[in-house]
C-alpha cells in the first residue's frame, strides 16, 4: 500500500512540475531586447504603441536587440514615427535615446545613427554588414505620454567580389556593392573589379552613392584609384575619383556595370545601392544559395519583437516541422506529452513489480 501511495505521489509531483514549466514558458520576459536572426522583423519598444515604462534599475535602462544574418547581406531599417522623453534638470537635459549600428557588438566606432526627441515621419537606414545592432537607452524617471519607437528591418543582397579579369553578375533586383574591405578596412593596392547588375527586363536601375572616399589625385584623368558605372563595360557615363560626391544615376535600361581600380594608395573605398524599378519576385529575399547548407533547407521567417516577448520556431524542412523547437532563449526542449507518457509508464511498471 506505501509503495502505490508513493508512486501515485510521484505521479502528481512530476505531472505539477510539467506543468509549472509549461506555465512559466509562456510568460513573457520582463527584460527587452534579444538576437535576431531572420531575414526580416520588427522591434518596437516595451509597450508600444503605448507609452513605454521608465527603467525600473540601472541594468534595465538599456534594451539591446543584435540581428545576426550570414556574411553577403546588407541591412535596411525603417524607422516610423518615434516620440522619446527628455527631463531637464539643474545640470543637464536627460534624454531617452535610440542608438543603430553597423556591428553587432554597439562599439560607438560603428554607430550610425543616433535618434532623440521626436519625428513624425520614416527614416530609412543603409547598413552595409550583415549584423547591427539596436539600442534603447531609456535615462529620464518617469514617462507618461511618450510612446517610443518601432522600427522593421529586410535583408538586400550586398557584393564586394572581385577579380582580375572577371566580371562578378548579381541578379537580384536589389543590393549594395562595395570596395573590398569596406567598411572594416581600406581597399587592397592593385584591384580591378567588375560588377554586372541585370534587373527584369524593361526595367531601369537607380544608384545612389552612400559613401565615397577614394585616394587624393589632383584630376581623375591621371586618378590610380577610381570607380566607372555606366549601361555599357565598353562606354562607361561616369567616372569618379578621389572624394567626389557622385549624384544619383538612372540606367537606360536592365543593366548596370560598375569598374572599380586601386592603384598604390588606399583609402575607405566606396559604398553605393541599386535598385530595379520593375515588379520583382521575392524582392526581399536573399539568393537562393544561401538557404542549403548540404541537403538541409531552412525556413525563412519574420522575426518579430515587442520588448522580448515573443517566439519564434524554426525547422529544418519547410514542409515539415521538427520534433525539436527552439525558443529564443537558445534551449532545446522535447514535447511535454512525451515526457508525461514516460513518466506514466514508469510509475505504472513500479506498481507491477511491485505487485
Amino acid at each position: 500500500m506505501a509503495t502505490r501511495v508513493a508512486a501515485f505521489c510521484i505521479l502528481l509531483a512530476s505531472i505539477a512540475v510539467l506543468c509549472t514549466a509549461r506555465c512559466s514558458r509562456s510568460r513573457p520576459t520582463k527584460g527587452c531586447g534579444r538576437t535576431m536572426s531572420s531575414y526580416r522583423g520588427t522591434i518596437k519598444s516595451p509597450g508600444f504603441p503605448n507609452p513605454y515604462p521608465p527603467a525600473l534599475t540601472e541594468d534595465d535602462q538599456v534594451c539591446q536587440w543584435m540581428i545576426s544574418l550570414p556574411y553577403g547581406h546588407g541591412i535596411k531599417v525603417y524607422l516610423y514615427d518615434y516620440d522619446f522623453n527628455f527631463e531637464p534638470n539643474d545640470v543637464s537635459t536627460a534624454y531617452d535615446e535610440l542608438q543603430i549600428f553597423r556591428d553587432i557588438a554597439c562599439s560607438e566606432a560603428d554607430r550610425e545613427r543616433t535618434f532623440v526627441g521626436n519625428l513624425s515621419a520614416t527614416s530609412l537606414i543603409h547598413l552595409p554588414s550583415h549584423w547591427a545592432c539596436i539600442k534603447f537607452i531609456r535615462r529620464t524617471l518617469q514617462n507618461i505620454q511618450h510612446t517610443g519607437f518601432s522600427l522593421s528591418y529586410e535583408v538586400i543582397d550586398a557584393n564586394s567580389d572581385c577579380g582580375v579579369n572577371k566580371t562578378t553578375r548579381l541578379l537580384s533586383e536589389e543590393g549594395y556593392i562595395f570596395s573590398p574591405g569596406y567598411s572594416i578596412s581600406s581597399y587592397p593596392q592593385d584591384l580591378e573589379c567588375t560588377w554586372l547588375v541585370e534587373s527584369q527586363p524593361g526595367s531601369t536601375i537607380a544608384v545612389t552613392f552612400l559613401d565615397f572616399q577614394l585616394s587624393y589625385t589632383y584630376s581623375c584623368d591621371f586618378a590610380a584609384d577610381y570607380v566607372q558605372i555606366g549601361n555599357s563595360n565598353t562606354s562607361y557615363a561616369f567616372k569618379y575619383c578621389d572624394s567626389d560626391s557622385p549624384q544619383p544615376f538612372q540606367t537606360r535600361d536592365n543593366r548596370l556595370w560598375v569598374f572599380f581600380k586601386s592603384g598604390q594608395w588606399r583609402h575607405r573605398g566606396f559604398w553605393l545601392y541599386y535598385k530595379g524599378s520593375g515588379d520583382s519576385i521575392d524582392l526581399d529575399r536573399p539568393s537562393s544559395d544561401y538557404w542549403k547548407t548540404g541537403s538541409a533547407k531552412y525556413e525563412w521567417t519574420r522575426d518579430d519583437d515587442t520588448g522580448g516577448t515573443s517566439f519564434v520556431g524554426w525547422s529544418r524542412d519547410p514542409n515539415k516541422k521538427d520534433p525539436f523547437k527552439k525558443s529564443d532563449g537558445g534551449s532545446i526542449h522535447l514535447s511535454y506529452r512525451f515526457i508525461l507518457a514516460e513518466v506514466i509508464v514508469a510509475v505504472t511498471s513500479l506498481l507491477t513489480i511491485r505487485n
